[in-house]
């Protein structure tokens, strides 16, 4: 019974530990990813942008300027990456969210069986941040 306590205590700590990361006000994007080409190639820019708009933060591209208040505090600020995955059949992405300490925070790993790239890499994000904690409450 003890071993059960000690494991809720822990496993609520380490749940409010990783809350308190998503208190960030803003995040940063990269305007091409490793696997762009061009801006918005595949709409992952745009739909990933408007999924952390939805959930609260205010989104800027990497070649924006950023407000005064996130340049006064730089932690109001997590840096987004998406990764692709190697894989032959499948389209699979990997969101993080990067804070001020270069902590991930936020991961999220989504897949999609897709064939077409155009509508492929829009729905392995939406897998993956279909049941993510990334909402703000």
């Amino acid at each position: 019974m003890k071993k059960f306590l000690f494991l809720m205590l822990f496993a609520c700590l380490g749940l409010g530990m990783q809350a308190q990361g998503l208190n960030a006000k803003y995040v940063q994007m990269k305007k091409v990813y490793n696997f762009q080409e061009e801006f918005n190639e595949y709409r992952v820019n745009s739909f990933l942008k408007h999924k952390l708009e939805e959930a609260g933060y205010t989104v800027f591209y990497d070649d924006q300027e950023l407000p005064q208040e996130a340049k006064a505090d730089p932690c109001k600020v997590l840096k987004c990456n998406v990764e692709r995955g190697k894989s032959m059949t499948a389209t699979k992405l990997t969101v993080t969210l990067i804070n001020c300490k270069n902590e991930q925070i936020f991961t999220a790993n989504g897949e999609s069986r897709v064939k077409l790239r155009s509508k492929s890499h829009v729905d392995a994000l939406k897998n993956a941040l279909e049941y993510s904690a990334l909402n703000k409450k």
